[in-house]
């Protein structure tokens, strides 16, 4: 039996950790709205993007997690940008107004370094991403 193709975007996940001065609801709030508005407002980031997920881990699903007994990975948060190839994500970071403005943006709520994973997903449950 033989499958469809499936258009298989790479995805960028970037693991991050908010700023020690910052409550986990300011550092979400900024993240959910200010941050990803600028995002959204930079057309190479829109043009180029096929997805962007944010996931937001709070101290209470920290803690659920641990309580599973096996290992947890102790990040604020997780975004996923999902890009046709690693040309579109070069783009994007070597965007001047990327650099300029979005770049700087993340030092106002995000610790660095970011720890960065490129993969591809292979859905098993669920909508297979559009070709």
């Amino acid at each position: 039996m033989s499958f469809p193709a499936e258009k298989k975007y790479l995805k960028i996940t970037l693991c991050l950790n908010k700023l020690d001065h910052l409550t986990n609801e300011e550092f979400s709030e900024y993240w959910r709205t200010t941050h990803a508005d600028l995002a959204l407002s930079n057309k190479t980031f829109t043009d180029r993007c096929r997805r962007y997920n944010q996931h937001h881990a709070t101290p209470e699903t920290k803690e659920i997690a641990r309580s599973f007994g096996n290992p947890t990975l102790d990040f604020d948060g997780i975004a996923e940008v999902w890009v046709d190839d690693l040309e579109a994500w070069k783009e994007i970071s070597a965007d001047q107004d990327f650099l300029e403005k979005i770049l700087p943006d993340e030092k106002k709520f995000i610790q660095h370094p970011i720890t960065v994973m490129l993969g591809y997903d292979y859905t098993v449950v669920g909508e297979k991403a559009p070709r």
